[in-house]
């Protein structure tokens, strides 16, 4: 039961480790996104949803809206004031009926008119006016009165013209909410439950139903009414009205032209016609310029037909629910804390940018709908400041966690040197003592065998054989660890002298022909005359005397060892070749990990510490040089020593740390010495 708790409790250790970074990311993300969720930041979202619908690809104008403009020609024309007598606007109206069009919005004020004109509305033309809108009517042509707003409601035309269908044609400005910058973003299409101007017009011509809420609408309960985010199309995309080709603007007529009969006929058959005016004295009517940096022909007149437009063919902007927006800030922030916190500074910073641009991206295409027709308005200024937010909370908690990590690493590695001096310290002091006694223990057997032998019989002679071969192998082990523990304290000192390799290598062969014949193995030498080469060489001789002991070791009994030296290119080659077991590939890869010993029958009834490969290859590479390896199981192994012919000094970066390289024989001078730390 205890032995399950505590593997339980490991358990749960672990996956707590393994967990805590996905877990902080999503702590993180989820605190910042409710943080962000309590502001708007509705300044910024208006400027980049005004740079999405000013900017980006524009759905076409309706060629079916066409636009008549009072302007300044008119009134200097006629040589009236604007809006111009009510009298010109029945001659007007009456010369508009000749060109059937299918339906008229007037957007003149006929309330300032009035002011002007007051007898004209209680005579003959306001009489006029009023039988030619009612007879187009009757005729399938729809005349709608646009209508201005006051605090006491709806401002209602004068008599007799209040008797024809009219409505509100109040362009709706952000003054109180949103952004607060007086721009048209949306349209009313209902105001204390009836409809407005352009609701009204685009019903009676058939093109929308009574109960139809265009896309984009949303309710505004507070003051009682209905909302549409309409789109700007191609008439307001552009700053300059003469950039616009005729496909990308509304169809514009002047007042003065349909007035005199001489405007084109099919500009107007079947059209919707919008009129209003355009002069200096009328700028305040009903809409302001929607785009401060438009200087358009008539921008009034154009939103109204911008928000018709959008009505007609239902191509609003819909604003995307409330969860999409909270899911857009969280998965955001999420992306940017992890890019943070996983990758390296560098690529941490370009995965920001590019899931910011990736991010942007995808809201732009589906704000154009993939198209320009109809689109859904994702928010953006909440999960970008969240991803802003994000990279620069996360950039200094992850310094200070790499900080606390480096901390953790510089302690933990200064207590690893700790225990390595102690653990050099203890192994120098333990073989140090432990060569005087197997010294002692060698000699003492030596010396009885030498004295007493004739004394002692066959069985004592071999137990004294066996214990001087035993301390002949502490010997060797004790040595090993001693150049083991020089090797890990970075002090070996190279003692480099210029020598004549062969004689290096009869001389380490030499020492073996007793053991060779013992297990019956004859070694054989095939060496090639050599310059003499800058070597140490009591260290070359140590990597010979290993790897022909390991040769011998090795081989069965009977079989050849061969060594070889040659001179190749810039390198003196030695080879020790064997006729042993062979290593597998495996084997071959660890061979020269300290403590390594193949696992097979011929190493497992073999002595060995598993360090001289290892101190061999150390040593070779001291002297800029190299071990290679070849071997095959069953066949036996070659061990190549490469020695560079002409070493530099440094020794580049084959030199470790502490070690220290002394030339006794340079140039005749005295001996010169350098260690490298």
């Amino acid at each position: 039961m205890s032995l399950w708790k505590l593997n339980f409790s490991n358990l749960q250790k672990l996956s707590l480790r393994h967990f805590k970074t996905p877990l902080s990311i999503l702590a993180g993300a989820g605190i910042l996104t409710a943080l962000l969720l309590n502001f708007e930041f509705n300044i910024i979202e208006a400027g980049l949803y005004d740079f999405r619908m000013a900017k980006g690809p524009q759905a076409r104008p309706d060629s079916r809206i066409t636009l008549i403009t009072l302007d300044d020609a008119t009134t200097a024309t006629l040589d009236d004031l604007s809006p111009l007598s009510l009298e010109v606007h029945a001659r007007f109206l009456e010369s508009l009926e000749k060109y059937s069009p299918r339906g008229v919005g007037y957007l003149v004020d006929m309330n300032r008119v009035s002011q002007l004109y007051p007898q004209q509305f209680r005579s003959h033309p306001g009489q006029k006016f009023t039988e030619i809108a009612i007879r187009m009517e009757r005729g399938g042509t729809p005349v709608i009165m646009g209508t201005s707003f006051d605090v006491t409601g709806e401002v209602l035309p004068p008599y007799p013209l209040s008797a024809l269908p009219h409505a509100l044609a109040l362009i709706h400005k952000d003054g109180n909410v949103f952004a607060r910058d007086k721009v048209t973003r949306s349209a009313l299409t209902h105001l204390y439950d009836k409809s407005v101007f352009h609701f009204e017009l685009a019903r009676k011509l058939g093109l929308i139903s009574e109960g139809h809420l265009p896309r984009g609408s949303f309710s505004v309960p507070e003051v009682d009414a209905n909302y549409f985010n309409f789109r700007y199309h191609g008439d307001v995309a552009l700053s300059h009205a003469s950039q616009l080709s005729d496909s990308e603007r509304y169809r514009r007529l002047s007042f003065l032209d349909v007035l005199n009969g001489t405007a084109p006929i099919d500009s107007l058959r079947d059209k919707i016609v919008l009129v209003g005016t355009l002069t200096r004295d009328d700028s305040q009517d009903y809409a302001l310029t929607p785009y401060s940096s438009a200087s358009f022909s008539n921008p009034k007149l154009a939103v109204h037909a911008n928000i018709l437009d959008s009505l007609i063919n239902d191509d609003g902007v819909a604003k995307t629910p409330h969860y999409v927006n909270v899911l857009a800030i969280f998965l955001l922030s999420v992306f940017v804390i992890a890019a943070v916190m996983i990758l390296s500074p560098l690529n941490g910073l370009f995965a920001t940018v590019a899931v910011i641009i990736l991010f942007l991206t995808f809201t732009q295409l589906v704000f154009y709908g993939f198209g320009g027709h109809s689109g859904l308005w994702i928010r953006v200024s909440q999960p970008l400041i969240g991803a802003f937010l994000g990279y620069y909370l996360a950039v200094p908690y992850r310094l200070i966690r790499e900080y606390k990590k480096r901390w953790d690493y510089q302690r933990k590695n200064k207590l690893l040197v700790q225990v390595e001096e102690l653990k050099t310290n203890f192994m120098s002091l333990v073989t140090h003592d432990l060569k005087t006694p197997v010294a002692r223990i060698q000699g003492l057997a030596e010396v009885l065998l030498k004295k007493a032998a004739d004394r002692l019989v066959d069985r004592d002679k071999e137990t004294l054989n066996h214990i001087i071969q035993s301390t002949d192998e502490l010997n060797r082990f004790i040595s090993s660890i001693l150049e083991l523990a020089k090797v890990e304290s970075n002090y070996i000192h190279l003692r480099l002298e210029s020598k004549d390799v062969n004689s290096i290598i009869e001389r380490a062969t030499a020492g073996f022909r007793a053991q060779a014949r013992a297990k019956n193995c004859k070694i054989t030498m095939n060496l090639e005359p050599l310059f003499p080469i800058k070597v140490d060489v009591s260290m070359i001789t140590k990597v010979l005397n290993n790897l022909i002991d390991n040769a011998i070791k090795y081989s069965d009994p009977g079989s050849e060892i061969s060594i070889l030296s040659v001179e190749k290119n810039e390198w003196v080659q030695i080879s020790v070749r064997d006729q042993g077991v062979g290593l597998s590939p495996d084997e071959i890869e660890s061979l020269f990990k300290r403590f390594y010993r193949a696992k097979n029958q011929a190493t497992a009834q073999t002595s060995g510490t598993g360090l001289g490969l290892y101190l061999s290859k150390f040593f070779i590479e001291a002297h800029q040089g190299r071990v290679e390896v070849e071997s095959e199981q069953g066949i036996g192994s070659t061990f190549r020593i490469l020695l560079p012919i002409l070493p530099t000094l440094p020794p580049a970066a084959m030199i470790r740390p502490g070690l220290t390289v002394s030339m006794p024989e340079d140039s005749g001078k005295s001996s010169e010495e350098s260690t490298y730390v």
